[in-house]
């Protein structure tokens, strides 16, 4: 079984700054912890091992701030102020969201 999701919010990037943090307040507090219970669950019960476990960053580069601003119209249409700094930075744009990807194997008995 393979297990990959996000573990951050997507951060806003340019010129080797921040401009800020689209806020996802249903993935932070509900999506999240649920995915990590559940996979917490499948190991506790005995169904599958952790085989191996790999964090990184997932980049998304943006030369406009307006494709930026329409892959992500529906988080920022609640975060009028980011979408501002957005439009008022210098292109290029990076967002960048840390993710885990886990491998698990079913253990006898479960495959």
């Amino acid at each position: 079984m393979l297990d990959l999701h996000p573990l951050t919010e997507q951060q806003v990037e340019a010129e080797g700054r921040i401009v800020g943090v689209i806020r996802e307040p249903v993935f932070v507090d509900r999506d999240l912890p649920n995915v990590e219970a559940a996979v917490g669950q499948v190991i506790a019960e005995g169904l599958y091992a952790l085989e191996v476990q790999v964090d990184f960053d997932v980049l998304q580069h943006f030369d406009t701030a307006q494709d930026l601003l329409e892959k992500e119209a529906d988080h920022l249409a609640t975060q009028p102020v980011l979408a501002d700094l957005i439009r008022a930075t210098t292109p290029p744009l990076v967002l960048r969201e840390h993710v885990i990807l886990r491998r698990f194997r079913a253990l006898p008995g479960h495959s």
